[in-house]
């Protein structure tokens, strides 16, 4: 006959306690301590869909920041994307100081290059907000677009977005999920 060889159960000791604590409370710490938000789930295709973390960055050509829906986007976004009351924006920035940016004749044009269209209507047939400028970005401001869909609720439609209304720089944390649609 064989003998079971049985431990009784051994209570939780301080160390293995404290390991088990220790990642909770550093991420409870780190948390409460970054600039909010730390996390945005991005479900618009004009950016990569899924998950974004915050970083350090700084706001350059090329980022990818959230900002709030500045008071131009309204009252446009109220009737179709009401939910940008509440939700951030998350948007590359296209152009930022001393890059020229211009709306003139329908077209999006930033440091003479043509970028897209400036839509009048969307694909529903209403009318969009337009931001008609043609001068240098100043200190500050930036110019956000994407190009990945064609009708992207951009600066085209609500102008520059300034430092102030910045929430923070974003990299996508998940792999990119393809797809289209519209606003």
């Amino acid at each position: 006959m064989r003998k079971s060889s049985v431990r009784p159960a051994r209570g939780l000791t301080p160390a293995l306690a404290a390991w088990a604590i220790l990642p909770v409370a550093a991420a409870v710490v780190l948390g409460a301590s970054l600039p909010q938000p730390a996390l945005l789930w991005n479900r618009s295709p004009s950016e990569p869909l899924g998950l974004y973390v915050r970083t350090l960055g700084h706001p350059t050509r090329g980022a990818i920041i959230a900002f709030q829906a500045p008071a131009p986007a309204f009252p446009y976004a109220d009737g179709q994307m009401d939910y940008l009351r509440r939700i951030p924006i998350l948007k590359a920035i296209a152009a930022g100081e001393g890059d020229h940016v211009c709306t003139d004749g329908g077209t999006l044009t930033i440091n003479g290059i043509r970028r897209a269209p400036v839509l009048t209507h969307d694909s529903r047939g209403v009318g969009l907000p337009r931001w008609v400028g043609c001068r240098a970005m100043a200190r500050g401001e930036f110019f956000v677009f994407s190009d990945r869909i064609p009708n992207s609720f951009d600066s085209r439609y609500f102008g520059p977005v300034t430092t102030r209304e910045i929430l923070g720089v974003f990299r996508p944390l998940s792999p990119s999920i393809h797809s289209s649609g519209d606003r």
